[in-house]
């Protein structure tokens, strides 16, 4: 449950970040502003939904994260193989290693948490 509910928010929040904040946000379309806010947002994103997903399950429990970060790996390399990227492979790969990097991270802070369960 916490690894759908977890997957379900970051795509959400990315999608918020991403398509709406900053208006499809591209490589080749955006400023430089926009692209380091944007992926800043995304990051934020991850934090959110790594955090969340945490809240739901106990502490000692890192499954649903390890499976939101397969599901990264997966999309990131189903998108290398049909190339449906509109930026360089440097960019994109980054923004989904950010992701992973903050569902982790946002983990760690849910773990620190006062009020995490048990």
């Amino acid at each position: 449950m916490a690894t759908i509910i977890g997957g379900l928010s970051l795509m959400l929040y990315t999608t918020i970040s991403k398509d709406i904040l900053f208006d499809n946000l591209s490589f080749c379309n955006s400023s430089s502003q926009e692209l380091v806010l944007g992926s800043m947002s995304l990051f934020t994103s991850a934090i959110l939904a790594g955090f969340i997903s945490t809240l739901i399950v106990v502490k000692d429990n890192f499954l649903p994260h390890f499976f939101i970060s397969l599901f990264i790996v997966a999309k990131m390399s189903f998108a290398g193989i049909c190339d449906p990227w509109h930026g360089p492979l440097w960019f994109e790969t980054g923004l989904n290693l950010s992701l992973i990097g903050g569902i982790w991270l946002g983990r760690y802070g849910a773990v620190k948490f006062p009020l995490a369960p048990f």
